[in-house]
């Protein structure tokens, strides 16, 4: 909510006592007012090609055609310049992009150079990132970068149980000023046939993310904060495909010639128990998107979206079942995603 004050209108209380009634009056007013609600949109954006200017238009075409969102959170941007554009035509006050990669000026192809970021028209602050590819002289390892530099930032030394190596991607934090924490995410995407080795070896690398995250926000959980986990997931929610688990204690492994994941306890759990660790963080977790038609256009995957929001917390009943807008083609203003939004349910004051 925004207030304006008009200064030629105070000027027209002459009397000290209207003075002061007037600015009782101001300050009744914002201590009875409800937060502003949190429309939220997650959009893997396919901008790695895209020059700033050129991807400033697509969302300010995205938002005239959705209405405008409090956060939104991109994947598949590649520079600071690009962020900054966006904000601009969006209308946010404040950004975070990841440092994940090296510039496209060093890897010389921009899916190897591939950020996400959280825009928002709430302040940050505070920014981190898990960056698990380490600090090298290629631009690597480096702290996230955000629109106010005296925004802290940190970088993640973040454990996973299993000792697994970590995953060749991590995870943007943004917290921003009321109590709300967005995680940005992209996880690894799914190759070769289900079942087979690739797609195995595909499925344990967004364990892996999904673990880091999880023991990253346990802290956020024990604070009172309320984590939103927006982005590509680049896998269909439990219950929607057989491969996707829902026991993240199960450690399952697809039975020879059952080659759609039927296996685990009652040859009912998937091997990919990503999501379901995320859902295994709080009792509050739920996945807003877990019903949701396709999300990745160019080739119909059964079981509908890859990209998800989840929320958990104190306020995670607040948000309400994400929607995704319709889509005629194989693309959405210029990507091959269509984006995933949410927004906070309305309750009675």
């Amino acid at each position: 909510m925004k207030l304006t004050l008009k200064v030629g209108s105070m000027r027209s209380f002459h009397h000290p006592f209207a003075l002061l009634l007037s600015a009782l009056c101001l300050l009744g007013s914002l201590s009875g007012a409800r937060a502003a609600p949190l429309p939220l949109m997650t959009w893997n954006i396919e901008g790695g090609e895209s020059v700033p200017s050129a991807l400033a238009a697509r969302i300010e075409q995205a938002l005239d055609s959705i209405g405008p969102v409090e956060v939104l959170v991109l994947q598949e941007i590649v520079s600071e310049a690009q962020v900054e554009a966006a904000a601009k035509a969006g209308g946010f006050d404040y950004w975070a992009i990841s440092d994940f990669s090296p510039p496209v000026e060093v890897t010389n192809a921009w899916h190897k150079s591939l950020e996400v970021a959280v825009l928002s028209r709430r302040p940050i602050k505070s920014v981190a990132e898990w960056d698990t590819t380490g600090r090298k002289r290629n631009g690597d390892g480096h702290p996230p970068r955000t629109s106010a530099r005296r925004v802290p930032t940190q970088e993640l030394q973040v454990a996973i149980k299993d000792g697994d190596d970590p995953p060749p991607r991590g995870f943007l934090r943004v917290d921003l000023a009321d109590g709300w924490t967005v995680y940005a995410v992209h996880w690894k995407s799914s190759r070769g046939k289900h079942c087979n080795a690739e797609d195995r070896a595909s499925a344990r690398q967004r364990e892996r993310q999904a673990a880091g995250l999880a023991a990253d926000a346990a802290s956020a959980l024990a604070a009172g904060r309320t984590i939103i986990v927006a982005g590509d997931y680049n896998i269909q929610a439990p219950g929607r495909v057989l491969r996707v688990g829902t026991n993240p204690n199960a450690d399952c492994a697809p039975t020879q010639g059952r080659c759609e994941g039927l296996c685990g306890p009652g040859a009912l759990d998937g091997y990919d128990d990503s999501i379901a660790i995320l859902l295994a963080m709080d009792p509050s977790a739920r996945l807003l998107s877990g019903e949701l038609d396709a999300t990745y256009l160019l080739r119909r995957f059964p079981g509908g979206a890859i990209d998800h929001i989840l929320v958990a917390g104190p306020k995670a009943d607040r948000l309400a079942t994400a929607t995704t807008p319709p889509v005629s083609g194989k693309h959405w203003q210029g990507s091959d995603h269509r984006p995933v939004i949410t927004d906070e349910v309305e309750t009675s004051p």
